[in-house]
């Protein structure tokens, strides 16, 4: 069993079911994070958004070297999406109601997360040294 190809497939079904503000959340601040519990003898992934960091926390976030409103207003052209406003609580609105922006926030986050497959098996590695049972 690969524990980081599941967890891949999690990160995977989390991006389909996250509800806006949440994959507004990711794109501009990160927080995903990988979970793996053991019960008995099977062993249970899944992402999740939290405060924790670990080395998840910084996929799908949107920005490095500008400003989030102006690198957001550059994903909004490229989704074809309306211009996000400057404000954060009118921009959590906009992404809310635009559906090309969250379609496109999706199909960013999946690519995201098939680039960076090696932080996935880095978390079970971490997993495994803290766990060796």
């Amino acid at each position: 069993m690969n524990i980081a190809a599941q967890l891949a497939r999690r990160a995977d079904e989390w991006i389909r079911r996250a509800e806006p503000g949440e994959l507004l959340r990711v794109m501009m601040a990160g927080g995903l994070s990988a979970v793996i519990v053991v019960e008995g003898r099977t062993v249970r992934t899944g992402i999740e958004l939290s405060e924790r960091r670990d080395k998840l926390s910084s996929i799908g976030m949107i920005w490095a070297d500008l400003p989030p409103e102006e690198t957001l207003s550059i994903f909004a052209l490229v989704w074809e999406a309306s211009k996000p406003p400057a404000s954060d609580v009118a921009r959590e609105a906009w992404f809310a109601a635009d559906a090309n922006a969250q379609a496109g926030a999706r199909r960013f986050l999946r690519a995201e997360v098939q680039e960076n497959i090696d932080l996935f098996e880095a978390c079970v590695e971490d997993w495994l040294r803290a766990n060796p049972e």
